[in-house]
C-alpha cells in the first residue's frame, strides 16, 4: 500500500507541475515473473522513472514502450514473455509472462480566453464541458464576471495597454499546457505581443479574425520587433472550417480544433478518417 501511495502521489505532483508522463501497471502475471499484479512504475518522456515493474530487460522494454505511448498520446497493453527457448523477444528466463497496461497521464488543459465578448461565452461553456480549466480576462469590468462566466476557474479585469497587463493577474493560466484564444474588442495586437513574449509561450495560441485582419496583425507584430518564428506560432484564423457564423458555431469550431491538436487527431470526418493501423498492443 505504501508503494501504491508513493507512486500515485508522485504522479499527481507531476501532473500539477504541468508534466505529461506514463503510468505502467502489471495487470496480469502467468507463471514465474519478477513482480506481482498491481506493481507500478512512472515513466517520463526523457526516460526517467519512479517505481519498478521488475527491472532488467523487462523494465527496459516497458520504458521503451511507455515513451512510444507518450509520443503518440495513446495508451497501450503489452505482453512480455520470459522464455527459456531462445525466443528473441524474451525479456528473461523466469519462464512466465506478464501483461502491462501503459496509460498516458496528461495535466488538465487550461483554456485562456482573452476577451469576454460574444464568442467567449459559448467558448467557455463548451471548453468547460470538454474538461478544460477555463480562464477569462477582459478590460471591461462588466464582462469577465462571475455572473457571465460561472464555469470559469479564474476571471480577471486586465489592461491591454500595459506591458504585462494580460499576464500579471493570471500568470499560471499561461503556463503549459494551455490553449489561448485571443478575441478582444480592439486590443488583439498588444494582447498577442504580450503572450508571445513570455518565457514559455503556450503550445496553442489562436486569434479569432478574418484572413485579412490576421494578415494585418501579423505584419504589425513583425514590425514591433517580434521574430517570424514567434509570430508563426499564432494560429489565425482559428477553428476548423465548419462554415461557422454564429458565436456558438464559431465556439464549436474552435474547441474542435483545440481537441484535435491536443489529441493529435486528423480532424477529418469519422466516416472518412484514415486511421493508421494500431501497433501491437496499442489500446
Amino acid at each position: 500500500m505504501e508503494e501504491f501511495i508513493r507512486i500515485h502521489r508522485a504522479a499527481l505532483a507531476a501532473i500539477e507541475r504541468g508534466e505529461t508522463l506514463a503510468m505502467t501497471t502489471v495487470v496480469r502475471v502467468r507463471g514465474s515473473a519478477p513482480r506481482h499484479e498491481g506493481a507500478r512504475m512512472l515513466v517520463w518522456p526523457d526516460g526517467r522513472i519512479q517505481g519498478t515493474v521488475g527491472g532488467a530487460t523487462l523494465e527496459l522494454k516497458v520504458i521503451e514502450h511507455a515513451i512510444q505511448a507518450l509520443e503518440t498520446g495513446r495508451g497501450r497493453f503489452e505482453r512480455y514473455v520470459f522464455s527459456t527457448a531462445g525466443d528473441p523477444e524474451s525479456v528473461g528466463l523466469c519462464g512466465g509472462e506478464v501483461e502491462v497496461h501503459i496509460e498516458v497521464l496528461e495535466p488538465q488543459l487550461s483554456l485562456a480566453i482573452v476577451g469576454a465578448g460574444h464568442v467567449a461565452l459559448p467558448l467557455a461553456v463548451i471548453g468547460y464541458q470538454a474538461g478544460m480549466r477555463v480562464v477569462v480576462v477582459d478590460d471591461r469590468p462588466g464582462f469577465a464576471t462571475q455572473e457571465r462566466f460561472p464555469m470559469a476557474a479564474e476571471r480577471a479585469v486586465v489592461r491591454y495597454d500595459e506591458p504585462r497587463g494580460v499576464l500579471d493577474p493570471i500568470p499560471i493560466a499561461f503556463k503549459v499546457p494551455c490553449a489561448v484564444v485571443v478575441a478582444t474588442w480592439g486590443w488583439d495586437e498588444p494582447a498577442l505581443a504580450q503572450i508571445l513574449r513570455v518565457r514559455e509561450i503556450p503550445e496553442y495560441v489562436g486569434l479569432i479574425a478574418s484572413r485579412t485582419k490576421a494578415s494585418v496583425i501579423r505584419e504589425r507584430l513583425l514590425a514591433g520587433g517580434l521574430s517570424e518564428e514567434l509570430v508563426n506560432k499564432v494560429r489565425a484564423p482559428i477553428g476548423l472550417d465548419l462554415g461557422a457564423e454564429t458565436p456558438g458555431e464559431i465556439a464549436v469550431s474552435i474547441v474542435a480544433e483545440i481537441l484535435a491538436w491536443r489529441r493529435r487527431a486528423s480532424a477529418r470526418p469519422m466516416s472518412e478518417a484514415d486511421r493508421p493501423p494500431k501497433k501491437n498492443g496499442e489500446a
